[in-house]
């Protein structure tokens, strides 16, 4: 079961019984200066005369007896400040070895959270000690492997409730492969999975095998995934087709397939616009032809999507103008054109088709 919270460790123990006595030393010093203060209490002074007479102290004596009291008691405040600042030295290194040191400063309050993010081990060691308070979204850039994606799925499965986690983005980790991504496919399979987005974009060495991967996700009802990101995955037409297999059918809200090169790949975006709730669709860079856009535009007015990105196409006037077309008849209202070989006499029709139906942005640059 989910651990309701982390056990105090042999070091935290020792440090706890370290302060507890010398809080202790301190108030009972504090509570027998303040009875014996001969300027407070003469009769404390005259009890320690007496005392002192009566095994035949000299003056001389009597003070040595208590500058040795005194210097007894700072030598045993300062070894226990010594061993208590060694103790803590120790658990830091400890915590440094094991890689939860930027979790238990996060939670501390001495790091921004954000800061904790710098591992897969210090991410876990998060999600295992915030028992408290959630975790919603985990950004691991340049650090994670397979085995890392694998402690993470387990992880998921351990503390991903407790911390409410939604969205794990794995953008640029050249050393993670397919098979640490269908390791987080499982654990976001995983009933009670609270996972909606998963973003492996910027990762090329996938080389498009990673929609293979992800397929389990688009199921209906399989997961609570509403948004995948999977730029820069190395996708080509052949993976966008079977990617439309199940995105048709499936809960997808967001997908984004920019920056993979899938010319051609019309009829499938078509399959993929089907998608009953897919309200964002964004193919930046993504290298289309006219018949492509001309099969996406002739789609639009049965789809649900608001949010088309189509910059850094260079889809020029003709393009536009095939897009303008449907657009009063569609659900569009944010439209992505940058980079696609416009001039300010290209852009009537789009003109045309607002005054039918005004959409709230266009971005041309």
């Amino acid at each position: 079961g989910i651990p309701r919270g982390p056990r105090m460790s042999g070091f935290a123990r020792a440090l706890l019984a370290i302060a507890v006595a010398t809080a202790v030393f301190l108030a009972a010093a504090a509570a027998a200066e303040g009875q014996c203060d001969a300027h407070a209490d003469p009769r404390c002074m005259d009890g320690a005369n007496a005392a002192y007479a009566s095994v035949g102290m000299s003056e001389g004596t009597k003070k040595e007896v208590k500058l040795d009291n005194v210097g007894l008691a700072g030598i045993a405040f300062v070894l226990m400040l010594l061993v208590a600042v060694l103790a803590w030295i120790f658990a830091t290194i400890k915590f440094a070895w094991d890689g939860s040191l930027p979790a238990r400063l996060a939670l501390w309050g001495l790091l921004p959270e954000a800061y904790a993010a710098i591992s897969v081990t210090s991410v876990i060691a998060l999600l295992r000690l915030k028992t408290h308070a959630s975790t919603p979204v985990i950004v691991l850039r340049n650090c994670v492997t397979d085995q890392g994606a694998k402690d993470l799925a387990e992880a998921m499965r351990l503390y991903g409730k407790q911390a409410d986690l939604q969205a794990i983005e794995l953008p640029h980790n050249p050393s993670l492969s397919v098979e640490g991504a269908r390791a987080l496919v499982s654990a976001a399979l995983l009933e009670g999975s609270k996972l909606e987005e998963l973003d492996l974009s910027f990762n090329p060495q996938f080389e498009g095998s990673v929609v293979a991967a992800v397929q389990p996700l688009l199921k209906p009802k399989a997961s609570k995934i509403s948004t995948l990101r999977l730029a820069d995955c190395g996708l080509q037409s052949k993976h966008v087709q079977q990617l439309a297999e199940n995105a048709a059918s499936s809960g997808l809200r967001v997908l984004d397939l920019s920056c993979n090169e899938i010319p051609g790949a019309g009829e499938a975006l078509c399959s993929i616009c089907e998608a009953p709730v897919l309200e964002e669709l964004i193919l930046t860079c993504c290298g289309l032809q006219h018949e492509d856009l001309q099969a996406v535009a002739e789609e639009l007015p049965y789809t649900s999507i608001k949010i088309l990105q189509l910059g850094g196409n260079r889809i020029g006037a003709e393009g536009l103008r095939v897009l303008a077309e449907y657009l009063p008849k569609s659900s569009i209202d944010e439209l992505g054109l940058e980079g696609n070989d416009l001039e300010a006499g290209d852009l009537s029709p789009l003109g045309a088709a607002w005054v039918k139906r005004p959409f709230s942005r266009v971005r041309l640059s």
